[in-house]
């Protein structure tokens, strides 16, 4: 996911997609972390108290690490010429 986030900031949505298709999750994450550690505690209490009202309603973080197990898997079982093909790399 490292080197798919690093492709997300270069620009390159394709190869990133192409390497983890959960990358564009974890540099929206990052960002939001990264932002509220500098921004101003009212603002990062604001943004904190948002994720706590969407995280009640819809379960996100839940479906998120239920979705992110299954890509796993199915990278793992389905797809192993790609997978092994990226552990070389």
């Amino acid at each position: 996911m490292t080197r798919a986030t690093l492709f997300l900031i270069r620009g390159d949505w394709k190869q990133a997609l192409l390497m983890h298709a959960y990358a564009p999750i974890a540099l929206v994450a990052l960002a939001l972390i990264t932002f509220c550690t500098i921004a101003p505690r009212r603002q990062a209490e604001r943004i904190a108290n948002r994720a706590e009202i969407i995280e009640r309603y819809t379960g996100l973080t839940a479906l998120l690490l239920a979705g992110l197990i299954l890509y796993w898997l199915v990278r793992l079982l389905v797809l192993q010429a790609a997978f092994i093909r990226l552990i070389q790399d």
